[in-house]
């Protein structure tokens, strides 16, 4: 069975706590390699759900993509 994606809510606090846990500085460069990994796999997919929320509601209001 496939595992359940978390909210867009969840990954995006998901992604400050890592920002917040990189900004202080105080773990290892191995898991700070780790957790920058994991902030852009969030990242990249935030913004291809903004994206796809921004295109559907262009399609619902009849407003044209510039």
């Amino acid at each position: 069975m496939a595992k359940k994606q978390p909210s867009i809510e969840d990954q995006l606090k998901r992604l400050e706590e890592i920002a917040s846990i990189l900004d202080r500085g105080d773990v290892p460069i191995e898991e700070q390699l780790k957790l920058f990994t994991e902030g852009m796999e969030l990242s990249k997919h935030a913004r291809t759900y903004l994206e796809e929320a921004e295109l559907r509601i262009r399609q619902l209001g009849g407003i044209e993509e510039e």
